[in-house]
């Protein structure tokens, strides 16, 4: 049965040997505590977050759906990310074996984007917030790099328009949720190790049993 309450967060020495280890789950955990330490230290009046929900200004999170009754008492960055795709960019990708054990050490790069999408009531304040996030990941992107996962972040940046009204949350009485997607793509190494062997296949067998379907007259 898989523990479905395990933490995401891994053994870094032990990710290659962990199946559900997922490398853009952990950069965008990484992404949403940058925006939420940096709108940490936004004084109280220009979107400050704090973890209390009664005390935030603003709301920050990898989670879906948003509401009307939340988005009346502040704005909302909804962090995540695009597809995924390895750039294989060595032949096999294989960096090294390890002598000890002859097990196959391989590496990559994977490419993403992170999407902010910078949700409000208003056109004006939405732009203003993706503006603020693209900025600071732009001034910001040599911190990132050192203190984070990433190889490279914040160099093509991004700036949507305002989407259409209607488009994220439909309200007939009083408008709808405005949003502007700031998409900044990043780029991760990622290591993994091959057992050796990988595959065992000697005890795999096969059978299969002949069934007779029987009419109902009994021939």
């Amino acid at each position: 049965m898989i523990n479905i309450t395990k933490p995401l967060d891994f053994d870094p020495k032990n990710r290659e040997y962990d199946p559900f280890y997922d490398p853009v789950a952990h950069s965008m955990r990484v992404l949403i505590g940058f925006l939420q330490g940096l709108f940490g230290y936004c004084e109280h009046g220009s979107y400050k977050w704090s973890p209390s929900l009664e005390d935030t200004e603003i709301t920050i999170t990898g989670q879906y759906p948003l509401t009307l009754e939340s988005l009346s008492r502040r704005p909302a960055i909804v962090c995540v990310n695009s597809q995924a795709a390895y750039l294989n960019t060595s032949m096999n990708n294989l960096e090294t074996i390890n002598i000890s054990t002859g097990n196959k050490v391989h590496r990559d790069i994977i490419s993403c984007n992170a999407v902010f999408n910078c949700v409000s009531r208003t056109g004006l304040e939405a732009s203003r917030i993706a503006w603020f996030v693209a900025s600071n990941i732009k001034s910001l992107q040599v911190f990132l790099q050192r203190s984070g996962p990433f190889t490279r972040i914040g160099h093509d940046v991004t700036i949507g328009g305002e989407s259409s009204p209607g488009g994220i949350l439909p309200d007939v009485v009083d408008g709808s949720a405005i949003n502007v997607q700031v998409i900044v793509p990043f780029f991760i190494p990622h290591k993994w190790e091959v057992r050796n062997p990988s595959f065992k296949n000697d005890d795999i067998q096969l059978k299969v049993d002949a069934v007779t379907k029987i009419n109902s007259k009994g021939d």
